[in-house]
């Protein structure tokens, strides 16, 4: 019964260390995807004006901080963190 029960966890081991090569191998490849949503995104915020930009909780200091983000992180994540918290101060 102990034998068994050994091949089945040794089976999981190999299992999880291939899903965690494949989530690996996926985030590797949509790489250039998220990049360039997180770019688009920049340019449409970008094209609002300032009062648009303040209707949705955001200035251009926001954008330019957001900016000075690495290539893949995700600048509206940081973007929402700025305007959620300008809203709890007011």
């Amino acid at each position: 019964m102990t034998i068994s029960i050994s091949i089945f966890r040794q089976q999981g081991r190999r299992l999880s260390a291939l899903r965690r090569g494949w989530r690996a191998l996926r985030r590797v490849l949509a790489w250039p995807i998220r990049v360039h949503r997180a770019r688009h995104l920049m340019l449409q915020l970008g094209a609002l004006s300032d009062h648009e930009l303040r209707d949705i909780g955001l200035t251009r200091q926001d954008l330019r901080a957001a900016s000075a983000l690495p290539r893949d992180a995700d600048p509206s994540f940081a973007l929402c963190q700025r305007a959620c918290a300008r809203r709890r101060r007011t």
